[in-house]
């Protein structure tokens, strides 16, 4: 009987399971490429993520974003440094012209929808229903106490300073703790809807049910209570916005989408003091109902006008730790030019924040608390009408700075003007807006408070606008290794959180301290000499670095 033939080398070959011994086979196994697919990268860690987060983080003007001035964050996973095709995303995708097209307006529109109710929310709406707890009635005249050693009257309404300080520390401490937390669960989410899309839309849903409830007549304590809880339901809308930016934009289009993201929160800033003023002018529980209902819908909007965002379900598993967290907050060690940069920032946000805390009062009991009645109709409507004038002139004031911040930035290179000599002018000009609101404030009677804090509101857009623009530069000189840039840009956006826990503060202490003769015409002096540092640490912090 002929045999079949035997292929040599194909059909001779031993059958491996039965001719290697288990020693044999645990040696192969250990030379095989194990095919694992690598981590994404932690949002933590992209510097993108945390230039938008900055650019977006509630300060008065998003004109760093906006502007024409080339500070781009230190990327050392930007497709430009290596082979990688720029137009594909980190997360792998490659849109298409009309994909590109929606990410540029869906990041634009929810910047807005995201950024106007928050503003909102802590600009005005929060800060008069801590005087209703009080139980003061913001809509009506307040009654004005003589001081019988100076026969003038005495400052209004000084004792809110002190509950609103309190709540602010409160939510700029669960703030520090609610960001880097959803950042690091958000980075570990496997679903199909994306990692970034549920947290959105959730976070959505939970602003608006935190904020109907923060619109209750309770107490302060309750009040604290839940607006720490609201800390972490913003950052739940708001981290993952941030990041999805630099996740979902490629390389190729990125400048050009952050630009219409920070246009957008300008706009944002504008549109919640306004949004926040007619509320409060016809009908304060009216405005928290709005605003709820604003939230509810910005995160499901957001994610219906963004392109679909791809599954998660086939990212790796990431164990959750502490680090993952708390590391998020470590500041970098031997790095004195950041230390001096993040000191700058610091006292700057302080001083922009002695007005920003307070503003709603400023408004309401310092320009319009002395005034006489000669009508019925509510307080509170020239207020808002004062806070819309406000909001509209520190929007064409950032606008101009975002303009000119271009032109000044080849202009500065081309004398050789150290940058941070600009920067330290624009904490001067700043500086020269308060004390002219201040010295206004001296005439009690007609217009010249109102025009002064109009002034001072155009003139702030414009300086601060200079400040994020330019000063940006500064930053990005000071990271003492990108590769850690990420990490250190979301450590340097602790100043804003910083700053404006010491303006909450301070304004507050002096406030109550002079409550029988000053009382928060104080805090524009207390802001002058806190923005002027910020300009002298500005050049002392150049001058060690050259």
């Amino acid at each position: 009987m002929l045999q079949p033939y035997v292929r040599p080398g194909i059909d001779d070959r031993p059958d491996l399971d039965k001719a290697l011994s288990p020693e044999d086979k645990a040696a192969v196994a250990r030379l095989a490429i194990k095919d694992r697919r690598l981590p994404p990268e932690p949002s933590a860690d992209q510097p993108e993520a945390q230039a938008v987060r900055l650019a977006s983080a509630g300060t008065s003007a998003a004109a760093a974003a906006a502007a024409s001035v080339d500070t781009p964050a230190p990327d050392m996973a930007s497709a430009y440094l290596d082979m990688r095709d720029p137009m594909i995303a980190s997360n792998g995708e490659k849109p298409d012209a009309r994909k590109v097209s929606r990410l540029n307006w869906g990041f634009f529109i929810a910047s807005m929808l995201v950024g106007a109710p928050w503003v909102a929310l802590n600009g005005i709406a929060v800060p008069n229903m801590v005087a209703r707890l009080s139980h003061y009635d913001t809509a009506s005249a307040v009654p004005v106490t003589i001081n019988p050693a100076t026969g003038r009257p005495l400052p209004v309404a000084t004792d809110l300073a002190m509950p609103l300080a309190v709540l602010v520390v409160v939510g700029v401490i669960a703030a520090m703790f609610s960001m880097p937390l959803v950042s690091a669960l958000s980075d570990r989410t496997r679903v199909v809807f994306g990692r970034r899309t549920p947290w959105m839309v959730a976070g959505g849903l939970l602003c608006a049910l935190t904020t109907l409830i923060l619109g209750q007549d309770t107490s302060i304590i309750v009040l604290c209570i839940f607006w720490a809880f609201m800390q972490f339901a913003y950052a739940m809308l708001s981290v993952p916005l941030a990041s999805s930016i630099s996740e979902r934009v490629p390389d190729k289009f990125r400048p050009r989408i952050e630009r219409w993201h920070g246009i957008g929160v300008m706009l944002a800033q504008a549109i919640g003091m306004c949004l926040g003023a007619f509320g409060v002018m016809f009908d304060a529980g009216t405005s928290f109902t709005t605003i709820a209902a604003i939230f509810a819908l910005s995160g499901i909007l957001s994610v219906l006008i963004l392109p679909k965002e791809p599954s998660s379900q086939e990212q790796p598993r990431v164990v959750m730790d502490g680090d993952a967290v708390l590391g998020q907050l470590k500041f970098p060690s031997h790095a004195p030019a950041f230390a001096r940069v993040f000191a700058a920032r610091t006292l700057m946000m302080a001083g922009v924040g002695m007005t920003g805390v307070f503003l709603w009062y400023l408004v309401r009991f310092w320009v319009y608390g002395k005034a006489v009645v000669l009508t019925s109709a509510p307080m509170t409507i020239p207020a808002g009408f004062l806070i819309i004038a406000m909001a509209v002139a520190t929007l064409i004031g950032a606008a101009l700075a975002s303009w000119a911040a271009g032109p000044i930035s080849e202009w500065i290179e081309e004398k050789g003007v150290p940058t941070a000599q600009v920067v330290a002018a624009s904490c001067l000009l700043y500086a020269f807006g308060l004390a002219l609101v201040w010295g206004l404030g001296v005439w009690s009677t007609g217009t010249a408070r109102e025009n002064g804090m109009i002034a001072f509101a155009l003139i702030s857009g414009f300086a601060f606008g200079l400040y994020d623009a330019l000063g940006l530069e500064l930053v990005m000189d000071s990271l003492p290794d990108p590769r850690t840039a990420g990490h250190d840009l979301g450590v340097y956006a602790l100043a804003n959180s910083a700053g404006l826990a010491l303006a909450a503060i301070v304004g507050a202490l002096l406030v109550n301290g002079f409550e029988s003769s000053f009382g928060y015409y104080l805090l524009f002096p207390a802001g002058i000499v806190l923005v002027l540092l910020a300009g002298i640490t500005t050049l002392l912090s150049a001058g060690s670095t050259d």
